[in-house]
């Protein structure tokens, strides 16, 4: 299936691609993740798209280094897409009361055309700030966060966020004036209010998804705003046990001859349907016995 990324893949040459053909996720993809279960979710998110993205725009042959330059927002909606065409649209999910004093279970049921898409279609790489007088008047150029920044920092962000954030400026940040590019210390000196205005700028600029929803407590019937990451959402979900796969794979194999190669290019949706054909028609057999 073909989408247009909410925001847009730069390329080489300054060429900007904004649709991407998508494959569904097969045996093989299931496997890699089933046996990844210690990596970081950015590294697990650029290894499962790179092995579904076919096509970037006019580009073929995608890479894990071309999944990682692809900006954060449009990662998580590549993410939400391939799970839509694994499962649907629609979800199921279990969440706390956030009410003080109550903490109850709350199931939630919703389709994922209700998770909101901020659309930023990308002109250039770059983009330009002039900092305000109050944070020294600075011109910035900078690029978006992307795949890459996000598997390099994930470590660092969950021990110092400050820290992490310095990074990632150094990391977007392509000149300061004419200190090109600036290296963290010189981020490090910018004032608390210069890289405010940095971090909402590039806010402003990328695209993303809504990280959380309106809910009501079935409990004490309170409202509340619930956190929903759509990353480690769709992750979890796409998850198989290795164990189950294999059996799949075996009960597959055992009654139909196939290879494993050819039962892991199957779809999930696809295998299980096999599954559900070959336990009816046993179950048929028996009660003819």
């Amino acid at each position: 299936m073909v989408f247009e990324l909410p925001g847009g893949f730069v390329g080489d040459d300054g060429q900007v691609h904004d649709r991407v053909m998508l494959a569904p996720l097969n045996g093989f993809s299931e496997k890699m993740l089933a046996g990844r279960n210690n990596t970081p979710a950015p590294v697990l998110v650029t290894a499962l798209l790179s092995r579904c993205i076919e096509r970037i725009g006019s580009l073929n042959g995608v890479t894990e280094g071309m999944v990682r330059r692809l900006l954060v927002g449009d990662r998580l909606f590549l993410l939400l897409k391939l799970r839509e065409m694994t499962f649907g649209r629609n979800i199921q999910a279990v969440i706390r009361c956030s009410q003080p004093d109550c903490g109850a279970r709350v199931d939630i049921d919703f389709a994922t055309d209700n998770i909101p898409v901020t659309r930023a279609p990308q002109q250039s790489l770059r983009h330009r700030l002039q900092l305000s007088p109050a944070a020294g008047g600075h011109l910035v150029t900078f690029r978006l966060p992307n795949g890459e920044d996000q598997e390099m920092l994930t470590q660092l962000l969950d021990s110092d966020e400050e820290l992490a954030a310095d990074h990632l400026l150094a990391r977007c940040v392509q000149s300061i004036d004419a200190v090109q590019p600036p290296a963290l210390a010189g981020i490090a000196r910018l004032s608390a209010q210069a890289k405010m205005e940095i971090e909402e700028e590039m806010e402003r600029l990328a695209p993303k998804l809504g990280s959380s929803m309106e809910a009501i407590c079935p409990e004490c019937g309170g409202s509340f705003t619930a956190a929903f990451d759509v990353q480690e959402f769709v992750l979890a979900e796409l998850n198989t046990r290795l164990e189950l796969l294999l059996k799949e794979v075996h009960y597959l194999a055992y009654h139909y001859h196939w290879s494993e190669k050819e039962i892991l290019g199957m779809t999930r949706q696809n295998r299980r349907r096999y599954i559900e054909v070959l336990a009816g028609e046993m179950e048929r057999l028996n009660h003819a016995f």
